[in-house]
């Protein structure tokens, strides 16, 4: 029996459905859903690391757990306690998650550690150069006069840094890549810098998405021209292959952040690929039912250590 320890939380579509297809007798999976964190008894001594359900309907020992998969963590609201106490509670959960998800198994998708590096946009923006991707004119800054110059020679995109999730009362919105307004002002940057870049038309847009070796490229063809996740959009999706010298590019990349999985974003412009960004944990599900690919086969053939 292999044991699979995933870190996710309570409505992660994506392991509902790696759960319910792979789910054997040789295969054990064991969940553990950060927003509820208090539902599990977890003991971390030197000798090991035991987590528990409390009403003792599941167990492991995380010694005799091969792989990891970290995927989409969120804490518990904690609404009933004081709200200055919050951060700190949520802070000292954290800390155990991401010890536990740091120290869990021999094979790994993939390390808080190694996500936080391989998502940050400078670290994206500087090793995609040094491989020689094509990349947009790009300015990440929080000086509104040099915001307002770089964005006064051409069209341009902003985009945030990181998430761009804006958490409301009752509601969680997303900020996503829009036109820059060359009438507007700018302001406020001073304490929320944000990434700029020229706008360059597309033929269509590229997602890349390895595990190991093995490469699923697809095509996405959408009626928004700036950014494709919009909720407006109307989407197309074929497979594609995509051009030798970009995957090894990517590749590479991977290799120099330590990642086994990774999804590459890209645009093509009269035949040219030019790369948008990296995400080390992306979303790969809905690709797989539009098309019928094998992503799901690949993830669990690298977290068991098969060869892919």
């Amino acid at each position: 029996m292999k044991n699979i320890f995933i870190i996710t939380n309570s409505i992660d579509l994506t392991v509902d459905y790696l759960i319910n297809k792979y789910s054997s007798h040789e295969i054990n999976f064991f969940r553990f859903n950060t927003d509820y964190f208090q539902d599990y008894k977890i003991i971390i001594t030197a000798e090991g690391t035991i987590i528990e359900y409390k009403d003792q309907s599941s167990r492991i020992n995380l010694s005799k757990c091969g792989s990891l998969y970290y995927r989409k963590i969120s804490m518990p609201s904690l609404s009933e306690y004081a709200p200055r106490y919050i951060p700190l509670m949520h802070r000292e959960m954290l800390t155990v998650i991401e010890g536990i998800a740091e120290t869990t198994g021999k094979y790994a998708i993939t390390r808080p550690s190694i996500l936080r590096k391989a998502d940050n946009k400078i670290v994206q923006m500087k090793l995609a150069g040094e491989l020689g991707f094509r990349l947009p004119r790009s300015l990440i800054t929080n000086s509104n006069i040099s915001a307002m110059s770089f964005c006064s020679d051409d069209q341009t995109i902003v985009k945030p840094i990181s998430f761009g999730k804006i958490i409301g009362e009752d509601t969680i919105g997303f900020i996503q890549t829009n036109l820059v307004d060359r009438e507007t002002s700018f302001c406020d940057l001073d304490y929320s810098p944000a990434y700029f870049q020229s706008y360059i038309s597309k033929d269509y847009e590229v997602r890349l998405t390895i595990v190991g070796d093995k490469l699923f490229g697809v095509r996405i063809d959408s009626t928004d021209k700036v950014d494709w996740r919009k909720e407006s959009s109307i989407l197309q999706y074929s497979t594609l292959r995509v051009p030798a010298d970009i995957s090894d590019k990517c590749i590479k990349m991977m290799k120099l952040l330590k990642l086994n999985f990774a999804a590459f974003d890209f645009i093509v412009h009269e035949g040219e690929y030019i790369f948008l960004e990296l995400n080390a944990n992306g979303q790969w599900l809905w690709l797989e039912e539009e098309l019928n690919l094998k992503i799901s086969d690949a993830l669990i053939d690298n977290l068991l250590g098969k060869k892919t």
